[in-house]
């Protein structure tokens, strides 16, 4: 058996790591219910415009954008193997986070509306997606950069602690979520993570065993029996609600992590048998290049479908989800081959 099919857990979390988790919500669940019983729910919002303009910038690292950018870093220069387990950890947490928030159906803080026209977030504040995918994103970084070498170890750790403190506190700050919508996001992402971290070493080293075929059938069947019970439950949940337009907007964020899932489903097993790009054969240079070129060209791809689906927004929730599964199948199954043609790995 070759070394790409080999199951070689990055970092499969400890019983000691997980009390510390718990311990963790545990804190920030007292202090945050603390904090709610003295009224300070919308207490942290702040109209200096100094101080939001500092925090508007921070709460970008929660965005997709620039989560697509680490993702390409990861992925082209750094680890493959750590950015796809990273990318499907991520993915959980952000289909979770959007369900429950067509279920609680929780509207956003007064000050999200006194914010302008541009900076207003739309749809539910319950949980918060920001800080739910920091924490499942960063988090998982943090974990499994552990046993690395200093140099590369601390730079990563010292970002990933860095915004999973700073984002969730950026939304407060600018006022377009509460502290229970925080609390709720990071109760979320924590669980996910933790979850997540002592079970796919487990479920991996099954799934490492399967034919490429029945890699890929199940993976797509999940992933559209997903995209399919999600979209309908969320529908039946809007038959006695008249804010329609808030759950559609869910509907159509739950089309990205089903269409990433099912890109992943069908790019991930290919590449692993027939591409086998490997970013540690590359010296800095290379890397930096390749981070350059895959980054280019995923991103040419991101907002060129974006144009394109756009041009069809009666079934936006549909073609929504071909644009991000079209997205990874891209960044995996058309940029690394090109790139070792390139650097000639």
């Amino acid at each position: 058996m070759s070394d790409e099919k080999k199951y070689e857990p990055y970092h499969e979390i400890t019983q000691r790591e997980i009390n510390i988790n718990i311990i963790i919500s545990a804190l920030v669940l007292v202090i945050g219910v603390i904090l709610l019983a003295f009224e300070l729910n919308e207490a942290f919002f702040t109209s200096n415009d100094i101080l939001y303009k500092i925090f508007e910038m921070i709460t970008l690292f929660g965005d997709e954008e620039l989560y697509i950018v680490f993702f390409c870093i990861f992925f082209f220069g750094v680890d493959k193997k750590f950015a796809k387990r990273l990318l499907v950890g991520f993915l959980i947490s952000l289909h979770l986070t959007d369900f429950f928030k067509s279920v609680f159906m929780d509207p956003r803080p007064d000050s999200n509306f006194i914010t302008d026209i541009e900076g207003k977030a739309g749809g539910y504040g319950f949980p918060s997606g920001h800080t739910s995918g920091t924490l499942s994103f960063w988090g998982f970084t943090f974990f499994n950069f552990k046993n690395e070498e200093k140099k590369k170890r601390i730079p990563w750790r010292i970002l990933a602690m860095f915004l999973i403190i700073t984002v969730p506190i950026s939304r407060l700050i600018i006022g377009v979520h509460d502290l229970q919508d925080i609390i709720g996001g990071f109760m979320l992402g924590f669980l996910v993570i933790t979850a997540y971290m002592h079970f796919e070493p487990k479920l991996s080293s099954i799934f490492g065993k399967w034919s490429l075929k029945k890699k890929i059938l199940i993976g797509v069947a999940f992933s559209l029996g997903l995209w399919i019970f999600s979209s309908m439950m969320l529908y039946l949940l809007s038959l006695n609600n008249p804010d329609w337009l808030g759950i559609q907007e869910n509907i159509h964020d739950l089309a990205v992590s089903c269409g990433l899932f099912m890109g992943a489903a069908i790019a991930f097993p290919l590449e692993e048998e027939y591409v086998k790009y490997d970013p540690n054969k590359l010296d800095l240079l290379k890397r930096i290049l390749a981070i350059v070129i895959g980054f280019g060209i995923t991103f040419g791809v991101y907002y060129g479908l974006g144009e394109l689906f756009d041009l069809a927004p009666g079934i936006y929730f549909i073609t929504r989800g071909i644009k991000y599964c079209l997205l990874i199948i891209t960044g995996t199954l058309l940029v690394p081959p090109l790139l070792k043609k390139i650097f000639k790995i």
